[in-house]
């Protein structure tokens, strides 16, 4: 039985790192990007927006197209009026039907009736602006949908580089954590050889289950980072990413020239001017339910006393004229507030206007800030690397103490990291530049 576990066991253990391997997708930054634009959910709901609002405008057809109904109505009843309408309708009036008792107690008398009408808008000039205000909106939800993909394309960006420098992190402590066990495997010898105390090497211990710490914390993190992106993308919660572009690489500076900077021609604040378009419209709307309107309207119908029959037929053709001189002020109401909302639309856009600009602004100066933090950090860490190198020879000599060089090598490890989260800040303002300006930026 025993032998039949271990035989299991040792089959799983074969098999899980396969298991594992077959999770495993390795991405490109470009091929992230084209998954996100596939697959996002945040950007089908956009989608899914844009199409609601077509489907509006498309109601909006009603005010050209006509409104057909077909209807088919059976009646019986001993009205005389309705009795005698009935036969007239079905033209099998006789002599015989002028009858006085027979006009004043019919009896029961049954009609089938067929009917086709149709309804043609001729002049609806508050349909016809109310029809272009749904058009701006159309195009105001494109503007919307292409701009919230932008914010995306951003947020997959940041994600895609969050794990590579959460994956980089691992790495540096895990070499951090090498250190610490070569030093408390060091250290232990020198106790044997009386060249060191025991308080050393409860020291290094120290030092090495700090350092395993916070290689878990790196670790955990570098988790969250790959759930992370792995929503992003749309993709199963057992994958795990693997970049492929690498974060560690020296950046080019980025300059930005102001004049080739059209703040509203972005997306989303050209979705702003189509809104207000929008609202010009519905005040139009509003103030032309002052007009008449002119409609026309035709009819085919048949009539039978049997079911579905058609032995009589008759139509009628015509138009309407209609003009709401006073509706309790409910006309007046609504100009007023479309005018309010088209003032609202218009303040908040400049309001949007001067918030975006500072933004930018803000943006500038921090990827100014972001790159020259890359080339301190690269002097500290090349300064904290060649202190440990230095340490570490002495230490082997004996001419070093255990916790000179694990603080050492911690500064070390500290620097390295701050290096590399320099340079995923930098990259991280770059592509925030890239959304406020709405264009790809080359480093």
């Amino acid at each position: 039985m025993k032998r039949n576990q271990f035989v299991k066991v040792l089959i799983f253990s074969l098999i899980w790192p396969v298991f594992i391997t077959a999770q495993t997708r390795q991405l490109s930054l470009e091929e992230a990007l084209r998954l996100a634009d596939e697959n996002n959910l945040s950007a089908k709901s956009a989608e899914a927006r844009m199409e609601a609002a077509k489907a509006s405008y498309r109601m909006t057809n009603s005010v050209f197209l006509p409104g057909i109904e077909l209807s088919h109505t059976g009646v019986t009843t001993n009205d005389p009026l309705s009795a005698f309408g009935f036969k007239l309708k079905q033209e099998i009036v006789t002599q015989a039907d002028f009858n006085p008792d027979l006009l004043n107690d019919p009896g029961s008398s049954e009609n089938f009736n067929t009917k086709i009408a149709l309804q043609q808008p001729l002049l609806n000039l508050d349909g016809i602006y109310a029809r272009k205000a749904a058009k701006n909106q159309v195009e105001a939800m494109s503007l919307q949908t292409n701009r919230v993909k932008q914010n995306i394309q951003f947020q997959v960006k940041k994600a895609y580089y969050m794990l590579e420098l959460a994956e980089s992190s691992v790495n540096v402590l895990k070499q951090s954590v090498a250190v610490a066990e070569e030093a408390l495997r060091l250290t232990k010898n020198n106790e044997e050889q009386g060249f060191a105390k025991y308080a050393d090497v409860l020291e290094a211990s120290v030092r090495l289950d700090e350092r395993k710490n916070q290689l878990l914390e790196a670790q955990n993190q570098r988790q969250t980072a790959n759930d992370y992106i792995g929503h992003l993308l749309g993709l199963s919660s057992g994958e795990i990413v693997v970049t492929t572009d690498s974060l560690i690489e020296a950046p080019i500076k980025v300059y930005i020239d102001n004049n080739s900077v059209n703040l509203e021609s972005r997306s989303d604040l050209l979705a702003y001017q189509k809104q207000i378009e929008a609202g010009e419209n519905m005040l139009k709307s509003n103030k032309m339910k002052f007009v008449p309107r002119v409609n026309a309207f035709g009819a085919v119908e048949w009539n039978d006393k049997n079911f579905l029959g058609t032995s009589a037929n008759n139509y009628m053709v015509g138009a309407s004229l209609s003009w709401s001189l006073f509706s309790g002020y409910k006309n007046v109401g609504a100009v007023q507030l479309a005018n309010a909302k088209l003032d609202e639309a218009r303040i908040n856009y400049d309001d949007y206007l001067s918030q975006s600009q500072i933004q930018i602004n803000q943006a500038k100066r921090t990827l100014e800030l972001n790159y020259s933090r890359i080339q301190s950090s690269q002097l500290a860490k090349d300064q904290a690397k060649e202190s440990l190198r230095i340490r570490t020879d002495r230490f082997k000599q004996g001419m070093e103490k255990t916790a000179d060089l694990l603080i050492s090598e911690a500064l070390a490890s500290q620097k390295e990291l701050q290096h590399i989260q320099s340079i995923y800040n930098y990259k991280q303002s770059v592509f925030e530049l890239e959304l406020l300006l709405e264009k790809d930026i080359n480093e």
